[in-house]
């Protein structure tokens, strides 16, 4: 989807995307920090997060297509840096994150499980979008939606608390990767792996790193 026509109005098709995706992560994310005293910082860090990704991602197709934009300024409403440009942005927004974090001494857990929450909107609504215009494979995005929404609420009704969420989240991450193989057309990059599977068993795999440093951390310090 690359433009958006409505009426003599163009618009910039990813960028309503990316915007409807952020506006679910934001909306699913504001839920989580309901009555926590952190609710006011990470929403506000957050916020200004998902708007530097924006204009870093948009902003990139100057640095990547410089000559194209010198001859047509009006070129950057309508383009962006592509996946060096999404690339760009999301490296630039976690140096931020981790700044923010490392100055305000906020707990890496409760930065990892905000993602994870933003993480679970922006896919539900990603894959609920791609439902309503009836991209295939259907029943791949409807199981997609609905494992999303299904850990969204088990979060919710739960309310197991940042790090068992960590934990829980790996089983999204796994189940998401075991849907992918029904997938015949998938692109392959490793063995039987396409690229989104590949990150999904990347991120599982770091998040688990994570768990286990995050306790042996703690055990060391009851110990001690």
């Amino acid at each position: 989807m690359h433009s958006i026509e409505i009426g003599s109005l163009v618009l910039n098709g990813r960028l309503v995307l990316f915007l409807i995706y952020g506006a679910v992560g934001w909306l699913v994310l504001k839920l989580r920090f309901k009555n926590l005293k952190e609710n006011d910082t990470v929403m506000g860090y957050a916020s200004t997060a998902f708007l530097l990704w924006l204009a870093v991602w948009k902003g990139s197709f100057i640095l990547y297509h410089p000559v194209e934009f010198i001859n047509q300024p009006l070129s950057l409403l309508y383009f962006d840096g592509g996946r060096r440009g999404l690339w760009t942005a999301g490296l630039i927004t976690v140096l931020y994150i981790a700044y923010r974090s490392w100055k305000r001494r906020l707990s890496v857990n409760i930065w990892i499980g905000s993602g994870i929450w933003f993480v679970l909107g922006c896919w539900f609504a990603y894959h609920m979008l791609y439902l309503v215009v009836g991209e295939k494979p259907v029943w791949f995005h409807a199981l997609s939606a609905a494992l999303a929404l299904t850990f969204i609420l088990l979060f919710i009704f739960l309310r197991l608390g940042f790090k068992r969420e960590l934990g829980y989240s790996v089983w999204f991450l796994i189940g998401q990767t075991v849907l992918g193989f029904g997938v015949t057309d998938r692109q392959l990059w490793l063995l039987s792996f396409s690229k989104p599977q590949l990150l999904f068993v990347i991120a599982a795999l770091l998040i688990t790193g994570w768990l286990w440093l995050d306790d042996t951390k703690e055990k060391g310090q009851t110990h001690g």
